[in-house]
């Protein structure tokens, strides 16, 4: 116990080393706790998908994509579907949905999708990302439905010169004239809505969504009666079946029924990707961390050297002196690991997004590139457990990185001590 009081005391002989050597552990902690809170968000992201992605069956009109001005996919669902689903054993939830579309530039396009306030914000094609996080502003409440007011994405915003930071005021205009060759005109005056919000979905085409609450669609549009989409959101995944049979059973053959599995193939194009870059780099910031300990305990030992001879000439045990120096490199990465957690805290949401788009992003399939980091929620927040691991990797990588310091320490003797000296 002494040698190690001894060890804690060395820790505070030269403070200016003591910064210095803090700072250079805080930098691959910091990395460590960077790269952990992109994982755990990426995994979140995947278990979301699961309970909310794969269990929803998309239902529309038989051979339509069931755009209100879509040459050739403008046939709806029948206005009675969402009560005849409803009444299906094991469906929990029926969100009925209503799209258009409307040319952007050249052959591109955005969507305009109407959704009951409460109902997920789901995606065109791309139903993993249903709901996706609100970036500026706010999301609908009961009190929106019917009133002119829109959720816009943030790609769209960004065709129609909105930002993020400055959105308070702007208005996007829904015009139904527009025209394509794939968009018919609809005879209906334009329609200004005022943005309320900001969302980002994650990937490419999501972003190109605006969500407006469903009756003031159906107005707009004029369509008050039919149905786009309709989404039924089953009890499990095995309920998925039976609720199959049951839709064809009640809507009969003149319906489409699509059963999504988006998250798994997110999870296999996407979040495996990510987590082995994750982990690959945790693992360099451990590395990172045992090259700093073992060159500074290698210039611990150098420099105490006559010190350490002293201690071994008047009795001082190999035991001893390890656990002194030991003791030294756990507190130093210790305090380091603390900075790195305090640095994390401040600027670790920024140094993740940056990280991500350098190191991350090269690697994603072509539609996730650029989108995919702002719908991620990256938490800084560090709580006991990620802490406490972080402290306990940091010690073992500190004994692991002075292992040859401390050899030196037992095999340094007395008379090679006064020899440096």
């Amino acid at each position: 116990m002494r040698m190690m009081m001894l060890g804690v005391r060395n820790l505070f002989r030269n403070k200016v080393r003591l910064a210095i050597v803090a700072l250079l552990v805080a930098v691959p902690a910091f990395l460590l706790l960077v790269m952990q809170a992109i994982g755990d968000a990426i995994q979140e992201q995947t278990r979301i998908l699961r309970e909310n992605v794969d269990t929803a069956l998309q239902v529309r009109a038989a051979g339509s994509m069931g755009h209100v001005n879509m040459v050739g996919q403008d046939a709806l669902l029948h206005g009675t579907a969402p009560a005849a689903v409803r009444a299906i054993p094991n469906v929990v939830k029926v969100e009925p949905y209503m799209l258009a579309m409307t040319p952007t530039e050249g052959h591109n396009f955005a969507m305009h999708v109407g959704v009951n306030p409460g109902d997920r914000k789901r995606l065109e094609s791309h139903g993993e990302a249903g709901n996706p996080r609100i970036i500026a502003g706010r999301d609908f409440t009961p009190e929106d439905q019917g009133q002119d007011v829109a959720i816009i994405g943030r790609g769209y915003a960004r065709w129609a010169g909105i930002v993020p930071e400055n959105f308070a005021g702007k208005a996007m205009v829904v015009d139904p004239t527009r025209s394509s060759s794939i968009i018919y005109r609809l005879d209906r005056p334009p329609h200004p809505l005022r943005i309320i919000g900001i969302y980002a979905s994650g990937y490419v085409f999501g972003d190109m969504q605006l969500f407006m609450p469903l009756e003031t669609f159906r107005r707009i549009y004029e369509v008050p009666q039919g149905i786009s989409w309709l989404f039924v959101t089953a009890a499990s995944v095995d309920d998925v079946p039976a609720i199959v049979r049951g839709i064809r059973d009640s809507l009969g053959p003149q319906v489409d029924i699509i059963a999504p599995k988006h998250a798994a193939v997110f999870e296999g194009t996407t979040t495996r990707a990510i987590l082995r870059l994750a982990r690959a780099g945790s693992l360099l910031a451990l590395a990172l961390m045992g090259i700093v300990l073992f060159f500074v305990m290698l210039f611990l030992v150098r420099e105490r050297a006559r010190e350490i001879g002293t201690l071994k000439a008047i009795g001082g045990s190999d035991g001893g002196l390890v656990a002194q120096f030991l003791t030294e490199a756990a507190l130093l990465t210790a305090l380091g690991t603390l900075l790195g957690v305090a640095l994390f805290r401040v600027w670790g949401a920024a140094a993740a997004s940056r990280l991500f788009a350098v190191s991350v992003s090269p690697f994603l399939p072509p539609q996730y590139k650029d989108t995919l980091f702002p719908s991620l929620a990256i938490h800084t927040a560090v709580d006991a457990p990620t802490l406490g691991l972080a402290l306990g990797a940091a010690i073992v990588v500190a004994a692991l990185g002075s292992a040859y310091g401390l050899w030196q320490v037992v095999n340094l003797s007395p008379v090679e001590a006064m020899r440096h000296e």
